[in-house]
């Protein structure tokens, strides 16, 4: 089976796994550990239930692992490129503690609700997209099928308006040259992919995510919501503080946010409260979230009140994102409504422009 799996190496290049599927994974692995059966059983059966063959040949690395006597953390710090410091650490927590599989059911949950909320936040930009793009695809249609019917009609009118002439010999350019700048454009592309790839591209793309209007605000919400349910869990895995903040601000994959909570962290561990620290930002952390912090913390109640926050701005991000369509569809309009209205000047100025001078002539 190994040997098997072993040979689709090569395709692991354009895989990544799911993180549904480690949710699975570790939700089984908690029920097996919870009835009872030992953690080598628990971790052969549900290598057996993994249906991602990347997956599945890591845990079958694991199960070799924890066979020799190493522990089920240290194993997963291998494979760091499917476990984050986030699971290896609650499940080093939980085995230190012996309280592994209520760190695991915690874990899979955070991780399955996690998986929906970016699910979520993905899918409702999908409807913008799918405009845009046939937008363009119309545009290609009227350059390349409906412009090269009517260059005759246009070429016959003796003053033809500037506009009308710029554009059908634009659109001429497009039709001789489709294959170089078809082949322009995929280059760019790709520079474009590498560049936002790079250490300045990510940090210039997370800049950009948190000033654009409407996706800012699903943008903020859905790092506050992400970071509120990790510190929750850690700290309630046993997790201390600081360690609990270097954990949970390195998982929420946003330069500007990593930053602040590299700051916080530091002036956490010199003295400082959580919320104190926090309100020294107040444009990216609300007042009434750094209040519940403070609240959290005076009363000893700071992963009860994590919590609540976590299902308050989740559902904020959620109630955004299934409004972003609706928010986002007068900027569509203006925009799919400016290429038509201006495709129909384009094709009627100048047939009204024959059509009057032919009237003038009789």
């Amino acid at each position: 089976m190994v040997i098997e799996l072993s040979k689709t190496k090569r395709l692991y290049i354009f895989h990544k796994v799911k993180p549904i599927d480690i949710a699975l994974a570790i939700r089984h692995l908690s029920t097996m550990l919870k009835s009872g059966i030992g953690i080598e059983e628990s971790i052969r059966t549900v290598t057996k239930q993994i249906t991602d063959l990347m997956l599945q040949e890591v845990f079958q690395k694991i199960l070799k692992d924890v066979e020799g006597g190493t522990s089920l953390a240290d194993s997963m710090k291998k494979h760091k490129k499917i476990f984050s410091d986030l699971i290896i650490s609650i499940i080093d927590v939980g085995e230190q503690g012996a309280n592994l599989e209520r760190n695991l059911i915690f874990l899979a949950d955070y991780l399955k609700k996690n998986y929906e909320l970016q699910k979520k936040v993905k899918g409702a930009t999908t409807y913008p997209i799918i405009i845009v793009f046939l937008t363009i695809l119309e545009m290609i249609g009227v350059v390349y099928f409906i412009l090269p019917k009517l260059e005759s009609v246009f070429n016959s009118i003796a003053d033809i308006p500037d506009f009308t002439k710029f554009i059908m010999n634009a659109a001429g350019y497009v039709r001789e040259n489709g294959a170089g700048i078809l082949a322009a454009l995929f280059v760019t592309f790709v520079l474009y992919k590498r560049f936002m790839a790079s250490r300045i591209g990510k940090k210039l793309k997370d800049r950009i995510s948190l000033v654009i209007p409407v996706l800012k605000n699903v943008n903020k919400g859905t790092i506050i919501a992400t970071f509120s349910r990790t510190l929750g869990m850690l700290l309630e895995s046993g997790i201390p503080l600081q360690k609990a903040l270097s954990i949970s601000h390195s998982i929420l994959g946003n330069d500007v946010y990593n930053k602040i909570f590299s700051k916080i962290a530091e002036e956490v561990k010199g003295g400082k409260s959580l919320a104190e620290s926090m309100s020294s930002y107040p444009k990216h952390f609300p007042v009434t979230y750094v209040k519940m912090i403070e609240v959290g913390e005076n009363t000893g109640t700071l992963e009860e009140n994590l919590g609540y926050l976590y299902d308050f701005y989740t559902e904020e991000v959620l109630d955004l994102s299934n409004n972003l369509t609706v928010l986002l569809e007068p900027v569509l309009l203006i925009f799919v409504g400016a290429l038509i209205g201006g495709l129909a000047l384009l094709i009627i100025t100048p047939i009204y422009q024959l059509t009057g001078s032919i009237n003038a002539g009789t």
